[in-house]
């Protein structure tokens, strides 16, 4: 690292840091070694922590408390909904289930496992921007289909979808809705527990501890473990809670104080456009706040974001769960652009502790290693 400035944080969108307060309430918490389950003092005053936890989850999302089910993490409250959801509602006459082209893996790598069982698996095509389509849902969901997964927010590019219109063109044709909310839960979209059916989150993308996230079982909606062993998590998920991990996330619900991000967001936008960067969305209004995607035409993005962690930024390319690997973005992809063109795109996330003379000091880094880039490969 060749700068003794303090480092700028913009990959809010693949992990946060822990609010102060989290940290304190785990470290409370600590002294409650009691199994859950179990009906002495000590396991009534676990159970009393993830009472509380689960009361503040199921208020930031809108849901009744016991529609709560804690999970490993959003990856696997996904795979809850999405196989669960299978597994509980055989039906010969339901045998398709549609996924967006641009939902995380923890969605599209579902499909190896749902065709095994049996399922069809295809994807709603985007526009150039990461938007679905609507009127390729309204002709891919017929009768026959079982479910639907929709995002709330793209992670990528942060284009916020039509969960609300996905879900009425579903239930329409008797389809269930599961809606990866990991991205867009506490910020400024509509709230997808009013529309779909499945509905999850993970702590570590709100300043809350990883290896917590959670899945909102809507209205009644038949979902089967795929942990089993336990009668945990009303016999949705066995196996002893992770009793500081689901507290953390509690108490990050609890800190959360809402902030536009937008200053800070679409100041770095007009700096970095005016370097040549090409943004993914036109309009930033259609996305969070927090996201900011852009290529780089003609710099590798791998390139970049190296020269960028030298200089004290940490930012990213793709999916948080796909850094260090060379492959192009498949949302990236999806929207129809080539191979080359997918590795010049950048993520810059903000969140909680960025400032805007972060922002400023960021903007002017970026710019001029853009620039000493493009000096080295023209000669």
């Amino acid at each position: 690292m060749t700068t003794k400035n303090p480092r700028i944080y913009l990959d809010n969108a693949a992990t946060t840091a822990l609010l102060p307060g989290v940290q304190s309430r785990i470290s409370e918490v600590m002294a409650s070694f009691g199994n859950p389950s179990s009906l002495h003092a000590h396991g009534r005053e676990a159970k009393h922590e993830i009472d509380w936890a689960r009361e503040k989850v199921s208020q930031a999302l809108g849901c009744l408390f016991a529609e709560v089910v804690f999970t490993g993490s959003g990856t696997e409250a996904a795979n809850l909904a999405i196989v669960g959801a299978v597994l509980a509602n055989p039906n010969p006459q339901r045998n398709r289930i549609i996924l967006s082209a641009v939902e995380h893996h923890c969605v599209l790598h579902t499909q190896p496992l749902l065709e095994r069982l049996g399922y069809q698996v295809e994807l709603i095509p985007v526009d150039r921007e990461s938007k679905v389509r609507l009127d390729a849902i309204e002709e891919l969901v017929t009768d026959d289909v079982l479910l639907v997964s929709l995002m709330s927010a793209n992670n990528e590019t942060g284009m916020i979808q039509p969960v609300e219109a996905a879900a009425k063109i579903a239930h329409t044709k008797g389809a269930l809705l599961h809606c990866d909310h990991v991205q867009g839960f506490l910020k400024d979209v509509s709230n997808p527990c009013q529309f779909a059916d499945l509905v999850s989150v993970a702590a570590h993308k709100v300043n809350g501890p990883k290896g917590v996230g959670a899945l909102a079982v809507l209205n009644g909606t038949k979902i089967k473990p795929l942990v089993t062993g336990g009668e945990q998590e009303r016999e949705m998920r066995g196996g002893t809670e992770n009793l500081l991990g689901i507290v953390g996330f509690g108490a990050a619900i609890a800190g959360h104080q809402t902030r536009s991000y937008k200053p800070m967001r679409d100041s770095l936008r007009t700096r970095l456009l005016a370097t040549g960067a090409v943004p993914t969305v036109a309009n930033p209004d259609e996305t969070l706040d927090t996201h900011l995607h852009v290529r780089f035409p003609g710099i590798d993005a791998e390139t970049l974001l190296i020269r960028l962690d030298r200089e004290g930024i940490s930012a990213s390319s793709g999916a948080a769960c796909s850094s260090g690997s060379i492959e192009p973005s498949h949302v990236m992809l999806a929207c129809g652009y080539t191979e080359t063109e997918a590795k010049e795109g950048v993520r810059f996330s903000l969140g909680y502790g960025n400032t805007a003379e972060e922002i400023e000091r960021a903007s002017t880094l970026i710019a001029e290693a853009v620039q000493s880039i493009r000096e080295k490969r023209n000669g």
